[in-house]
């Protein structure tokens, strides 16, 4: 997956960020409607997710080729943070890359297409 990501055009790789913004917002739905979830781990888990979307949008925004590999590297590192997000934050980034690499060019792709 992450060979995968890398190797996105940089207009994908903006694509790709769009599209995981919104899908980690659904990852945070399924956060605070986890009742198996403590209220500590819930804050815990949408504190470090909003951390995630934070280096979404700097990745965005950036033109640098390493913002790419540096908000893989910064996902991992959050998530070790919060393990509950590890599988949420998976599914995430497998529909973002899905749908960006499936959809037409310069029409991110949000929402359940």
């Amino acid at each position: 997956m992450r060979d995968a990501v890398l190797s996105l055009t940089e207009a994908q790789s903006k694509d790709f960020c769009l599209v995981l913004w919104h899908e980690l917002t659904i990852a945070g739905r399924g956060v605070w409607a986890d009742v198996s979830l403590s209220e500590v781990t819930q804050l815990n888990s949408l504190r470090w997710l909003n951390e995630i979307q934070h280096r979404v949008w700097n990745a965005h925004a950036s033109t640098s080729p390493e913002s790419m590999p540096l908000l893989l590297n910064r996902i991992i590192h959050h998530c070790e943070s919060a393990p509950e997000l590890k599988p949420l934050v998976r599914v995430a980034l497998d529909r973002s890359l899905a749908k960006v690499v499936r959809q037409t060019p310069g029409q991110p792709q949000c929402g359940p297409n």
